[in-house]
């Protein structure tokens, strides 16, 4: 595998502008790297818009496919599902970065394998959790009247909405919204998740910062996909992957049992009604006062650490 070095690496964008990976990118920033990609390497990456933001943000993906060829088994990558979770947007700006950018490493991936990226699902939360002050901003920007705002687009997916472990008020950080997929966040992620369901291999959901590798169900510590055996091996090697970049532990496991039972997540609706074979959630690993907060000094390593455990997956995919 190619060993990921994050600081030297600069991405000159078109507009003039150069980003790095030392500090966070605004959304108009990972907008246009997905733009810069497409247009540099047309034969392997296209964008696709996603759908519109509650205040009007564009939502978009990066779909990487070698010599547009599109009959290949397909992974997913999602995040920013959550404002202030900074570090799982430039996750995928990374991973994005190495698959495409570094593409002659990882050809035996290329081959078999297809990714459809969608890196900010959440653009609205994420840019007041940078500009507002308030740097904890969970949920989306959706007026819900009486001085409340936003979902929790974590708990607005359809499957089993709204059983157990949100809320109904809606100035609660866990508002689950008005109904599933009231969010026009989650219903855009939802219909590019159904629009691709015939190739979906591996969907991954990429938060943070609990330093965990998760696979369903979010909703029950006791209920578990028909293939959990296999759930289980795989997640367990990716968790010995993450661990062994930098040292941080991580732990595998159901997402019901490791943490507080919830319904309405990615994960449970692409593994309740998707049914693909593979479906994870990585939690990265944290750093600052509250782990979501990782300072700019410290994202390298769970950068190039977060990408390691995509690539385990997407190997596996590809061999498998």
């Amino acid at each position: 595998m190619r060993v990921l070095l994050v600081l030297p690496f600069l991405v000159a964008l078109v507009a003039g502008a150069t980003l790095d990976f030392n500090h966070y990118w605004n959304a108009n920033e990972i907008d246009a790297y997905l733009d810069e990609l497409a247009t540099e390497f047309p034969t392997l990456a296209s964008t696709v818009n996603v759908g519109t933001s509650s205040e009007g943000r564009r939502i978009r993906g990066l779909r990487v496919s070698k010599d547009n060829n599109n009959n290949r088994p397909l992974v997913i990558v999602e995040g920013g599902l959550r404002g202030r979770e900074w570090i799982s947007p430039m996750s995928i700006n990374y991973m994005m970065h190495e698959i495409v950018e570094h593409y002659y490493e990882f050809e035996a991936i290329l081959d078999n394998v297809n990714f459809l990226f969608v890196p900010l699902v959440n653009p609205d939360g994420y840019e007041f959790s940078r500009s507002s002050g308030n740097r904890l901003w969970l949920k989306s920007r959706s007026v819900n009247g009486n001085g409340c705002f936003g979902v929790d687009l974590n708990r607005n997916f359809g499957h089993l909405w709204n059983t157990v472990g949100g809320s109904n008020d809606p100035c609660s950080d866990s508002f689950v919204g008005t109904a599933a997929f009231s969010a026009p966040e989650t219903a855009a992620l939802r219909d590019l998740i159904q629009a691709n369901a015939a190739n979906l291999a591996l969907y991954l959901s990429i938060q943070s910062a609990a330093q965990m590798v998760l696979y369903p169900f979010s909703h029950s510590a006791t209920t578990n996909p028909a293939n959990v055996g296999q759930l289980r091996s795989l997640a367990n090697d990716v968790a010995r992957t993450l661990i062994n970049q930098h040292g941080r532990i991580f732990t595998s496991g159901g997402a019901g049992l490791l943490q507080p039972a919830a319904s309405g997540s990615s994960i449970d609706f692409v593994a309740g009604t998707i049914q693909p074979q593979l479906v994870f959630t990585i939690e990265t690993g944290g750093a600052g006062s509250y782990g979501y907060d990782v300072p700019e000094s410290q994202m390298a390593e769970i950068l190039s650490e977060t990408t390691y455990g995509f690539l385990t997956l997407a190997e596996y995919v590809a061999r498998n």
